[in-house]
């Protein structure tokens, strides 16, 4: 264990000579440095890994001189690969903001991880969403007129007519337009079957 209390996990792939990504498997992992050497070991005289080139008993006495030494280097492993990393607990988590919001997000409530997800304001209180939606609606007053802004209320927004004209928008005479429009899309419709 080192001096700031962290306990490092050792975990030892089987891999290609070259040591490629691709190509590693994991053998074992484990937070003991000793265990990892008596895993090594047991590849070394099992053939699956070398030691310094060599395999079996020869590789296992030059890995077990390394170890009495305190010297085994683990880039003199061949057809293995160690990787030491850090074991995070869940306490760990206020060391990384990432981890924090993924724990967080776990751990919120069905209606809650949807509403943020889908964007929902509804877990923010009523003055804050009346003014986030009312800038929200200028904005669109300002990018969009006329039947553009009407779609874009109906559409984007989902807002009903009543909606619409309950949040200060005349747009009463798309309404119609818009009934006009499929009652000219069926008559077409009709005259093509007729052809």
């Amino acid at each position: 264990m080192s001096l700031d209390n962290t306990v490092n996990v050792f975990i030892l792939y089987g891999c290609t000579l070259s040591k490629e990504r691709s190509s590693m498997r994991i053998v074992a992992a484990t937070t003991d440095e000793e265990m990892l050497h008596t895993i090594i070991g047991a590849q070394i005289l099992g053939g699956t890994m070398d030691y310094r080139g060599f395999s079996n008993m020869k590789g296992f006495e030059q890995f077990r001189a390394a170890c009495r030494a305190g010297d085994v280097q683990y880039s003199n492993l061949d057809y293995g690969f160690v990787e030491q990393t850090e074991n995070l607990m869940l306490p760990d988590c206020a060391k990384e903001p990432q981890f924090e919001k993924a724990y967080r997000l776990l751990n919120l409530s069905d209606h809650e991880f949807n509403a943020i997800r889908n964007g929902s304001l509804e877990s923010l209180g009523e003055d804050r969403t009346r003014l986030i939606l009312d800038k929200a609606l200028s904005w669109a007053a300002q990018n969009y007129a006329g039947w553009d802004l009407y779609r874009h209320l109906r559409d984007e927004l989902g807002m009903s007519n009543e909606e619409i004209g309950k949040a200060g928008f005349d747009l009463d005479e798309f309404y119609e337009d818009e009934t006009a429009d499929s009652a000219e899309y069926e008559v077409e419709a009709d005259y093509g079957e007729e052809l």
